[in-house]
């Protein structure tokens, strides 16, 4: 990576931070620690959104609550949904991946997927953070906003797959169709085996 590029990584972040779609822009393999920023950053915004909803919940219970329930709200769960979180995003990216680099017209490899779509996070992760401040005024807000969230990021993602792999219109909705389904397998899986 020249000197140049990386001067431009602070101006390159607040434009994905602005917009997930100028990921589109970057320049595959030479661009993937911005890849790994966003997809690091959301992850991490998802976590401490996971850590203030559940710090938000145990204030609003009462003490003999707590001693009832304190397995349910316990770090452990905190961290596994960290895990769930980060495999979540792994398997979203690998099946839309897989299914593009099928359907589509240009096969994409995996430090390009890692870079365009790891990239594209960033802005969610930042709406994490937002969302568990929000938590402080209100968990149904907060669950709200995060719910939002998840739907508008697999969009995002999808969205993008659909260009990176340019795929033809007449195979879009079979590429999304087996792209979330796959998605979902793994994601059961991930859940089954978590908790």
């Amino acid at each position: 990576m020249s000197r140049e590029r990386f001067s431009a990584n602070p101006r390159l972040l607040l434009a994905l931070l602005r917009n997930p779609s100028a990921a589109l822009a970057l320049r595959g393999a030479e661009d993937l620690p911005l890849g790994l920023i966003g997809a690091m950053v959301s992850v991490a915004g998802f976590f401490v959104w996971v850590l203030a909803v559940q710090n938000r919940i145990e204030h609003a219970m009462s003490f003999f609550s707590v001693l009832f329930v304190s397995r349910l709200f316990s770090s452990g769960l905190a961290f596994k949904l960290l895990l769930l979180g980060l495999l979540s995003l792994l398997a979203v990216t690998a099946s839309l991946s897989a299914v593009g680099n099928r359907l589509g017209r240009r096969k994409r490899s995996w430090i390009e997927i890692v870079t365009y779509q790891g990239s594209s996070q960033l802005m969610f992760g930042a709406g994490y953070l937002v969302s568990a401040l929000a938590a402080f005024l209100s968990v149904k807000l907060s669950l709200a906003l995060t719910g939002g969230l998840l739907l508008l990021s697999l969009l995002t993602l999808v969205i993008h797959a659909l260009e990176l792999h340019e795929v033809d219109r007449k195979d879009n909705f079979a590429a999304v169709l087996m792209s979330v389904a796959s998605y979902v397998v793994l994601f059961s899986i991930c859940w089954l085996l978590l908790f």
